[in-house]
């Protein structure tokens, strides 16, 4: 199975893959494949983030954003099974490292759809503060949008892997969720491939992740802006709890008793 082959899978035929996943079937090709795919796909959408800066930037973006995607990958992927094992998982390691890589791997597809999203703004857009503020959200709402959507589909996924009697995924997986965003973030932070004109690889550390989105926002829009950034997490969070807890199961309509005789 080629790399194109697994996208192509994950993409429109994620319930076979689902399938051979929990029959233990294919997870060489599935882990390889997985992981050239994240590379290849996210080091396109890094490069185009390199391009608002220009010249090393190009590479350094490149680098840094499948090193971001795939270290807080497999930062988190013992918090997922430790926690998941304790409540009584039964599936193997191979499964749950598996699992998460088809999710990021869906993250990386819709980077990858952004980059012409991406290209289109930094070629219109006017070097500028607010400029640069504008591109730097931009990016970081279109990684927020792919998280989201990788998360919803390893929801997907765990309902269908974890279906056995006693097997309580869900606790783990919300942890675990919680754990990721806050490494995912103090990594981006790290390596910031938001744009930089400096010629170095990584910056040296100052103050946080979320201190600077705020600055961000404020320096963008104000308070409205930050009020709307603030409403639009929490409608992502809702729609997040929404797939994670199954709705209620419909009653049964109420049938009056058939008058004897």
């Amino acid at each position: 199975m080629r790399v194109l082959a697994v996208l192509e899978e994950f993409l429109k035929r994620s319930d076979q893959f689902f399938a051979n996943l929990a029959q233990e079937k294919d997870f060489e090709t599935y882990f390889v494949n997985s992981n050239l795919a994240i590379l290849l796909l996210s080091a396109c959408y890094g490069a185009t983030m390199g391009m608002y800066s220009g010249g090393l930037q190009i590479v350094y973006s490149a680098v840094k954003v499948p090193i971001l995607i795939l270290i807080s990958l497999y930062l988190t992927v013992p918090s997922y099974y430790v926690l998941y094992s304790l409540i009584g998982g039964k599936r193997s390691l191979k499964q749950t490292v598996t699992l998460l890589l088809s999710g990021f791997t869906i993250m990386a597809i819709i980077l990858l759809a952004f980059v012409p999203v991406n290209l289109f703004f930094i070629i219109t857009t006017p070097r500028s503060s607010e400029a640069h503020s504008f591109t730097a959200l931009l990016n970081i709402a279109i990684f927020t949008l792919g998280g989201f959507f990788a998360l919803i589909y390893l929801i997907k996924g765990g309902k269908v892997l974890y279906k056995e009697p006693g097997e309580e995924w869900k606790p783990a997986f919300l942890v675990g969720s919680v754990i990721l965003a806050f490494v995912g973030t103090q990594m981006a932070w790290v390596l910031r491939p938001f744009f930089n004109y400096y010629e170095f690889f990584i910056r040296p550390l100052e103050s946080n992740f979320y201190t600077a989105v705020i600055s961000l926002v404020s320096r963008f829009a104000g308070l409205a802006g930050a009020i709307i950034v603030l409403c639009g997490l929490i409608i992502l969070a809702i729609l997040f709890l929404s797939a994670l807890i199954p709705s209620k199961r419909n009653l049964k309509p109420f049938e009056p008793p058939t008058s004897a005789g």
